[in-house]
């Protein structure tokens, strides 16, 4: 297991339709990955924040899922997930937008271990140390956690 965690935002619709559960057959096949079915995933944007969180992502680190607000589900503003990285997928635009809606989000990954929780800003607080809310996904520096698998049993708790 690798010793990365970071935490990730994530929006609606998005967040319902390929992480919260898995993306449906007929979306996959738009987008030309059936061989992903059954997985769930998230994409960072193609930006330079997202490029530099890919790259420094393996398979293995944790991730801690936060919803930005949008107005659209009643736990945006709160931690909904945790999982770990199982593989990357670089995406085009095409697959992208029919996966995420925009093109951009082409930085893609499958999690594993997917739990779903609902944790407030103070929460992790208590946790990491984090006093607000990410303003994009980030890795959280060593310091905040003695290990990736104790932070996400506290998380999941």
């Amino acid at each position: 297991m690798s010793d990365n965690l970071f935490r990730v935002t994530v929006d609606e619709p998005n967040y319902g339709n390929v992480l919260g559960t898995p993306p449906t057959t007929e979306k996959l096949r738009t987008a030309n990955l059936v061989s992903l079915e059954g997985s769930r995933l998230w994409a960072q944007r193609n930006s330079e924040n997202g490029q530099q969180v890919y790259e420094t992502m393996e398979s293995g680190d944790g991730l801690l899922f936060y919803k930005v607000k949008r107005g659209i589900a009643s736990d945006e503003g709160m931690y909904v997930g945790t999982a770990r990285v199982e593989n990357k997928h670089r995406l085009n635009e095409e697959q992208a937008k029919a996966l995420f809606q925009t093109p951009v989000a082409t930085l893609a990954y499958t999690v594993t271990g997917f739990t779903e929780i609902n944790k407030s800003i103070q929460d992790v607080k208590a946790v990491l140390g984090y006093k607000s809310y990410p303003q994009s996904s980030h890795r959280v520096t060593d310091d905040r956690y003695t290990s990736v698998d104790n932070a996400l049993q506290t998380l999941t708790e």
